[in-house]
């Protein structure tokens, strides 16, 4: 008879609440001075932060609010025109919050209690996925030139990256924390100049990937003492 697995609700550190509260603080507050609130992207915006807010914890709950965010997102990202963006959330992501859930209930410790089992790449596993990633945004850059998409490369940089990140998130590899660090680069990138050229949703998607920003180091942080206790 398998031995059954009780998914606890972690408990909220003052980071996670800063996170969770200046997420929300600083979003309404941008919001209501520009005059220009987009309840999707506020609620994608919270269903992400707390997705990775439990990714950071170990908790297979990040794939549930993982989902939310993305569907929603990848709706976001299609309305802006950014395609890769778009197939990125919902060809991909939607998919992948499955897989992660079944996997990460084989890699918890202490029943769910103490987090999930974390594990360092080889350097040659590295290498090849620089290479993996390298190729990748310069052959879906040269594809997205071929529509009507604003920013290709920043598309591209922030979509086939972030691919690798989600598939070393659901695997547990810790690497994907320096990975999400360079996906939230591009998309800040992209997002600033979507909020120049008067993107409705740009301002929140911004906020957002600030403080996606500081929670990727504190995965860094915290997944490394996981990988101690595996």
């Amino acid at each position: 008879m398998g031995k059954k697995i009780k998914v606890e609700l972690p408990k909220f550190t003052w980071w996670d609440w800063f996170l969770i509260l200046g997420f929300i603080t600083v979003s309404v507050i941008v919001s209501i001075l520009k005059g220009n609130f987009s309840t999707l992207s506020f609620i994608a915006g919270t269903c992400s932060i707390l997705c990775v807010i439990f990714g950071v914890k170990g908790s297979v709950l990040n794939f549930l609010f993982g989902f939310a965010g993305s569907c929603i997102q990848g709706y976001i990202a299609l309305k802006s025109g950014l395609y890769a963006n778009a197939a990125l959330f919902l060809l991909y992501n939607v998919p992948m919050q499955f897989v992660g859930w079944f996997q990460w209930r084989k890699r918890m410790l202490g029943g769910g209690r103490e987090g999930i089992k974390t594990r360092w790449m080889t350097w040659p596993q590295r290498a090849l996925l620089v290479v993996l990633c390298a190729l990748s945004v310069w052959g879906v850059s040269r594809l997205l030139l071929m529509t009507d998409d604003p920013q290709p490369v920043s598309d591209a940089l922030a979509m086939t990256v972030a691919v690798g990140a989600q598939f070393l998130l659901t695997f547990a590899f810790i690497e994907q924390w320096f990975m999400w660090l360079v996906v939230n680069g591009a998309n800040l990138i992209m997002w600033s100049i979507a909020a120049a050229r008067g993107v409705q949703f740009a301002p929140i998607m911004i906020i957002q990937y600030v403080f996606y920003t500081m929670n990727s180091i504190y995965g860094i942080v915290l997944w490394s003492r996981m990988s101690k206790k595996g």
